[in-house]
């Protein structure tokens, strides 16, 4: 685990490196969360990633990034029949390209592509191990004096709810002058209080999945034997969040929350469930430090 802390600390490192002029947005971030009980399985996650954009002529924006997330799934029930070494570490490292297009002054038109590579990392890698994520979504917003309201709608095709499916996906966001925002939509659901230019507190509300092949041979005995199942993790997170911005750049934040709905699944190569691990709901608490450039 030292091994992958460190290698986290160094990639995010490079923050401050990557694409130095853009203004408002993340340029990058750590994050760390644990679920301490979800049924019988503990589950840690790390996660770094960088990100860049570009104007790249009056009407559109480009742009991409990295991200690695490194999940730790502690497995404390001694009767399982099986072994369960093999689901221990998940990694999940993304590449996200991204493009944005004025229509008008109003409308907005914004892709994405994001390869990923999902996986134990046991043995060769192969096509089980990657996954093509993607997102084509259409933009409208309104701005007054007090106000600033946008509704952005598409489609995606990735892993919220374990193996990879199409999803919809719809956001109505509305600021109201500088104290309140909120998003509401599917896959997620916020509202924020911005108290001053240093403190936010947001309810938030949001769908998460982990989805990675793990290439090793398994048996089960009441299943028989199995190559390159994968290991699926789906949750509704709903949690409490303080936003702390340290400085014009640096901002931390601290999550407590509750996940009344988990699910932690294995299936086979053919994405069909060969065992249940039976999880339960769970409370989780996130800790995370964030570096952006802001005007």
């Amino acid at each position: 685990m030292q091994r992958h802390f460190n290698y986290i600390i160094l990639v995010f490192g490079t923050v401050n490196i990557m694409c130095g002029q853009n203004p408002n947005m993340e340029i990058g971030g750590f994050e760390y969360s644990l679920n301490p009980n979800v049924g019988e399985t503990n589950i840690e996650r790390y996660m770094t990633n960088i990100n860049f954009k570009k104007k790249f002529s009056k009407r559109s924006i480009i742009g991409g990034g990295i991200s690695y997330d490194y999940y730790d799934f502690i497995f404390n029930n001694a009767s399982l029949d099986f072994n369960t070494q093999p689901y221990e570490n998940i990694h999940n490292i993304k590449a996200k390209v991204f493009f944005k297009y004025a229509i008008d002054s109003t409308w907005f038109v914004n892709l994405i592509i994001a390869p990923s590579l999902a996986s134990n990392l046991e043995g060769s890698l192969g096509n089980e191990d990657f996954i093509l994520n993607s997102m084509a979504t259409l933009s409208k917003k309104w701005q007054n004096e007090t106000q600033l309201s946008s509704l952005t709608f598409g489609i995606g095709f990735g892993t919220f709810f374990g193996k990879p499916r199409l999803i919809p996906v719809v956001a109505f966001r509305k600021r109201i002058r500088t104290t309140w925002s909120y998003v509401l939509g599917f896959p997620q659901s916020k509202i924020s209080y911005h108290m001053d230019l240093r403190h936010t507190v947001s309810a938030r509300a949001n769908f998460r999945g982990v989805f990675g092949n793990v290439s090793s041979t398994v048996n089960f005995p009441n299943e028989g034997t199995f190559e390159n199942t994968k290991l699926q993790y789906n949750s509704l997170d709903t949690s409490l969040d303080y936003t702390y911005r340290i400085q014009p750049n640096w901002t931390t934040i601290i999550r407590v929350g509750y996940s009344p709905w988990n699910q932690l699944l294995i299936l086979d190569d053919a994405n069909n469930e060969v065992y249940d691990l039976k999880a339960d709901s769970s409370i989780f608490i996130s800790m995370g430090l964030k570096f952006n450039l802001n005007k």
